[in-house]
């Protein structure tokens, strides 16, 4: 034992070790999705409840910031402006996270751009098209969960390729489908308690519904999931509702 470490913090380290050792190894690729999909949930875990407690306006005004602060971060990084002395406590983090969460084959972030205005069409079709906040919810949890379930064990536990894209996987979709009905029911269930309200039964096959909606455009090819994805299982669930003509918060 080095000298003056407490037994107790060496016999958890020995433990902590142990621990480590029995995991399986984690390979750069999963470290990788896992950041991203990290960053996914947090945001949309953030956003609903910033929808439900201000404005529309306001939550659009600060989602069009958002996009403005990643795009001067990048433009700064790629010395396109010359950032003030005064952005550097801030500009250093963010260029960090999106350094670590941005694909080899990108420049400019569009992942967390088009994340960011996937909510925002939301947002604008609940204020234009009546969208309810049940079903925006919903296609918030399908993009922050299901999709994030579908990279992580896809890439962990991929092994049956799809045979319309090879880069997605059985396993991977389907992990994508089962996470983003549960989040998709969990979350669209915070304005009908908000609303005083109980979910009506048709509308957990409406999330299903929307959950493989969102899980079959994550596997199209050469498209950006964090745009079609929520856009999709939105579109299936506003049509499925309107069809029944159900009363939704």
């Amino acid at each position: 034992m080095a000298s003056g470490q407490d037994p107790l913090q060496a016999a958890l380290k020995r433990a902590m070790d142990r621990a480590a050792g029995a995991l399986p190894p984690v390979s750069p690729a999963m470290r990788f999705e896992l950041k991203r999909k990290v960053l996914h949930v947090v945001v949309a875990v953030i956003a609903i409840p910033l929808l439900l407690l201000l404005p529309v306006g306001v939550v659009l005004s600060l989602g069009v910031a958002g996009i403005v602060v990643i795009t001067l971060v990048w433009a700064i990084e790629q010395r396109l402006v010359e950032g003030h002395p005064r952005l550097a406590p801030l500009h250093k983090p963010l260029e960090n996270v999106l350094r670590a969460t941005r694909r080899p084959t990108e420049n400019y972030p569009w992942s967390p751009v088009l994340y960011t205005a996937a909510l925002l069409l939301i947002a604008l079709a609940h204020v234009k098209l009546g969208l309810s906040w049940a079903i925006a919810f919903a296609a918030f949890a399908i993009l922050g969960l299901g999709d994030a379930a579908s990279a992580l064990v896809g890439v962990a536990y991929g092994r049956r390729k799809l045979p319309w894209n090879r880069r997605k996987s059985l396993e991977g979709t389907m992990a994508g489908f089962v996470a983003g009905a549960m989040a998709g029911l969990v979350m669209a269930g915070i304005p009908f308690a908000f609303a005083g309200v109980v979910m009506p039964p048709p509308f957990f096959g409406i999330v299903l519904a929307g959950a493989a909606a969102g899980a079959l455009a994550e596997t199209i090819p050469r498209v950006e999931d964090n745009l079609v994805v929520p856009l999709a299982s939105a579109l299936v669930m506003f049509a499925l509702a309107s069809a029944l003509a159900l009363p939704l918060p």
